[in-house]
């Protein structure tokens, strides 16, 4: 356990020795540290230039090539699906979604962290994979929540034999729900969805069904860690800072309701500006650890084909040579022209790199947002003690025995 602006021996380690060593520094034999932001943004542009998904497992068993899909093909359909749904209509059937797992969960004891998460998944849920049966749906969710739980130490699931394959068989049945509703959306069984999953359904022929499945599960589960820490952590900032909590309560309770679902980041820009630093402060996940498709000169550092490196949203936001006051809690840093503002845009990347930036960016932040403006406006959140509460660092910064009050005002 950790206070909130002391991280662990190993972390503060890597920002001791990157803050001496400019930002990349071998941490062993075979895992090159990439903390520098320009080095950090040629690394993942390099490495992500012409991936191409896996051949079909049915053509890896008779040993011949399948046709070959670019991951910059996916990602095109992932984004033009998600801008046709950057909509006021669809904002307000988030917000709703959200309502409704929140009124459901009121209380005196609540666990804010499985909160955060269950808000996250089923929400977000029906943008990535709609049109699902309660039986789906459940199947689903049990499988991302046993994957997050898993991430901040809260399962078993890596522990004896029985509990391993537990996880196994209820990742082995989220493929298959994945599955039917790609056939069955196929074969005109079952409505086709405004999602994510949807513009595979026309690619079946050319990707085969089992690389149709490892794309939407790949979104699947991309919404069942990240974004519930990330809405943990905004809870965690609201609890432990009453003076942004009134800030946030006066703007969002003045905001025009069309306004505010059509644009929530324009319509509240004090809020945009909290999220951004929560964002900052607390980025998921810590460390990205990838393997070099090709060598790269890095100055005096090559990072050869083959070998490990680890690139760190997290360690950049704390690196003091790029923000001033780094471990201050600020989001006034982010007005424009503010002197305590990052040092250039590559130096705040909560979503990752381009061109493989997190393609669900937008909706993430207006996600975290309308948290925002459910806890200032239609709940009331009390944490006792909430100065207490720390912060451990697992896959990502995780809120540690956070229970809090929940109530409608």
């Amino acid at each position: 356990m950790t206070t909130p602006h002391h991280p662990t021996d190993f972390l503060q380690d890597l920002r001791t020795r990157s803050a001496a060593e400019g930002g990349v520094f071998w941490i062993n034999d075979d895992l090159l540290a990439v903390f520098e932001p320009d080095a950090a943004r040629r690394v993942s542009a390099a490495n992500w230039q012409g991936l191409l998904m896996s051949d079909r497992f049915v053509d890896i068993v008779r040993r011949r090539g399948s046709t070959q899909v670019p991951w910059s093909r996916v990602r095109a359909e992932w984004r033009t699906q998600l801008h046709s749904l950057a909509t006021a209509e669809h904002h307000t059937g988030l917000i709703t979604r959200m309502e409704r797992i929140i009124d459901a969960r009121l209380g005196d004891d609540v666990d804010l962290v499985l909160l955060a998460q269950d808000v996250a998944v089923r929400a977000l849920l029906p943008i990535a994979l709609s049109g699902l049966t309660a039986g789906e749906t459940a199947s689903v969710v049990q499988d991302l929540d046993q994957q997050l739980m898993r991430l901040i130490d809260r399962s078993p699931g890596s522990g004896p034999g029985w509990h391993r394959l537990r996880f196994a068989a209820v990742q082995f049945r989220t493929g298959l729900v994945v599955r039917r509703v790609l056939r069955e959306r196929a074969a005109g069984l079952r409505a086709r969805e405004r999602d994510l999953a949807d513009p595979f359904v026309d690619l079946l022929p050319e990707l085969g069904m089992d690389r149709a499945v490892d794309v939407v599960t790949a979104v699947l589960t991309a919404i069942g860690g990240p974004p519930g820490a990330a809405a943990a952590s905004v809870l965690y900032e609201l609890a432990r800072r009453p003076e942004w909590a009134r800030r946030l309560t006066v703007e969002l309770a003045g905001a025009d309701p069309d306004e505010f679902r059509a644009a929530p980041v324009k319509a509240a820009p004090v809020t945009h500006r909290f999220v951004k630093e929560v964002l900052r402060m607390w980025s998921p996940p810590l460390l990205l650890m990838r393997r070099a498709r090709t060598s790269f000169d890095l100055g005096g550092t090559t990072l050869e084909e083959g070998r490990g490196y680890v690139l760190s949203p997290h360690m950049i936001h704390r690196d003091h040579r790029f923000w001033y006051a780094a471990d201050v809690f600020d989001p006034d840093r982010f007005l424009p022209g503010a002197p305590h503002g990052p040092l250039g845009r590559g130096c705040y990347v909560p979503f990752g790199w381009a061109p493989k930036k997190c393609i669900g960016a937008d909706i993430g932040t207006v996600q975290l947002i309308a948290l925002c403006h459910l806890m200032c406006t239609r709940y009331r959140l009390v944490v006792p003690a909430a100065e207490h509460v720390t912060m451990a660092y697992r896959f990502a910064p995780v809120p540690q025995k956070f229970h809090g009050e929940l109530t409608l005002r």
